[in-house]
């Protein structure tokens, strides 16, 4: 019996589409996680650190999503201009320069990260240091544009958009942010630790969703503003400043040094004002979409 290659596409094309769609969402970014992961495999019998390879694997799958993001778009959902979708190409309606936005975001973080570090500066909790290696800035720079511009177009990009046509911008708005914590979450800390850092993020989740709908959609204010915090944090860590260990926790956050600022009670209060302050901003009509 043959089997032609049409009906193999449309066999293959229905486990892409499993019912209901949560569920291949869900699926998808583990599965290609699994991919990447199987194709560093090969590299254990190079001359590779070992320690090195889940890094390459996180790599090589992230390319692979973007690579299989317009297929997505297209064949669950009939979207041809992905790029334009997820904020990435400026659209009609965007007429200022995406450039601007990552700037205004990048400013945003700067503005923050201040705001919690400063009240540190010149007391027994924290002293400036200013020592940055060119090691340090190329790290710094990294954090930036690349861990802030691959989990901007996961979370605010891909996850927000797959949530909205399915549930709804209000719900997607929340969904994706609870994601964004819980995968940022470490479940080996005290429960009140883990909740104030798990509040802190959802509450960043929020802020950047509402900050790309304030930006008429485009990506690159939130890329900026997130890839700031984390990089503006290194810095803080690694020869900026010193933080003594017996800073406060509602300043630094819970724990000491690898925790996260916005699980502060500090951190927790300005993310709470700023999300209000954007939520006023936003046209109540594009809430109700």
């Amino acid at each position: 019996m043959n089997i032609s290659p049409k009906k193999t596409s449309k066999k293959f094309l229905r486990l892409f589409y499993i019912n209901p769609k949560l569920i291949s969402t869900i699926l998808f970014i583990p599965f290609l996680y699994i991919l990447g992961w199987l194709l560093a495999q090969p590299l254990n019998l190079l001359n590779v650190n070992k320690e090195d390879i889940p890094l390459i694997g996180t790599i090589f799958t992230f390319f692979i999503f973007v690579i299989l993001l317009p297929y997505w778009f297209r064949i669950r959902w009939g979207i041809l201009n992905t790029w334009k979708i997820l904020g990435i190409k400026k659209s009609n309606k965007n007429q200022n320069s995406n450039f601007y936005y990552f700037l205004k975001g990048l400013l945003y973080s700067i503005i923050l990260m201040t705001s919690i570090l400063f009240p540190l500066i010149g007391t027994q909790y924290g002293h400036w240091l200013g020592k940055i290696s060119t090691e340090i800035i190329i790290n710094f720079i990294f954090l930036i544009i690349g861990v802030g511009f691959a989990e901007e177009l996961v979370f605010r990009g891909w996850l927000l958009e797959e949530f909205k046509k399915q549930f709804g911008l209000k719900k997607a708005l929340i969904s994706q942010a609870l994601i964004f914590s819980l995968v940022h979450i470490g479940f080996n800390l005290p429960f009140l630790q883990m909740l104030c850092i798990l509040s802190g993020i959802f509450l960043l989740g929020i802020l950047l969703a509402l900050i790309r709908l304030n930006d008429k959609n485009s990506l690159w204010g939130c890329v900026g503003m997130h890839g700031g915090l984390v990089g503006i944090w290194f810095l803080s860590n690694n020869g900026l400043i010193e933080i003594s260990k017996d800073a406060p926790a509602w300043i630094v956050g819970p724990g000491y040094i690898t925790t996260n600022p916005l699980g502060g009670v500090f951190g927790i209060a300005i993310l709470l004002v700023l999300c209000f302050i954007y939520f006023m901003r936003i046209n109540k009509k594009i809430l109700d979409d």
